[in-house]
């Protein structure tokens, strides 16, 4: 068999590119700082809550938007949904208002897979995607289409494997886990 340089680079390069769960990384700022030191006690419950400060509103807030609780709101499959060229989603036969609610999508076997609460046709409020086993996989809060607070992702067996900070619609810094809750690094965008 004949290798192609070409090819053979291309994959070596695509295999770097890939995580190990099938997801695809979102490229981070380069002006980011490092943590070189963990804190003793590393697991995410222990670590200062107070290292992240958001300027965004919080949930309560965010939810007090809608009327009334979210619950009395409907709940439709994302298969009934459009989404126009304006970002905006709305209700298929319902075009002229954007959907205000909970758009779900299920797994094959019908357990839920993604809930994702919408204000004026944009995510508003929480997004939560699981994972077939039904354990919480992420959970990401919106504001109005803005990612605001923490963007939590989960490892299969419940673990914090990354929370990513968000403040102002920008992404401020990040922290990883490994499957056994340890904390293995640490990145912060500087204030300027």
């Amino acid at each position: 068999m004949r290798a192609y340089p070409p090819i053979l680079l291309f994959a070596i390069l695509l295999s770097f590119g890939c995580s190990d769960d099938g997801s695809t990384e979102i490229p981070q700022p380069k002006e980011l700082l490092e943590s070189q030191s963990a804190p003793v006690d590393s697991s995410p419950q222990s670590l200062p809550r107070n290292s992240f400060v958001s300027s965004d509103r919080g949930v309560d807030a965010i939810m007090k938007d809608f009327s009334g609780p979210i619950d009395t709101y409907p709940v439709i499959d994302q298969a009934e949904t459009l989404v126009r060229k304006n970002g905006r989603t709305y209700r298929r036969g319902l075009e002229d208002e954007p959907f205000n609610g909970t758009v779900v999508e299920a797994f094959p076997d019908g357990s839920l897979s993604l809930s994702t609460t919408f204000f004026e046709g944009k995510p508003h409020g929480f997004q939560k995607r699981n994972f077939p086993n039904g354990v919480l996989a992420m959970e990401v809060f919106f504001d109005k289409g803005v990612l605001v607070g923490t963007k939590t992702k989960r490892w299969r067996n419940g673990q914090i494997r990354e929370e990513e900070y968000w403040s102002g619609g920008k992404f401020k810094g990040r922290r990883l886990w490994d499957p056994e809750g340890r904390l293995t690094r640490e990145e912060m965008v500087p204030e300027n």
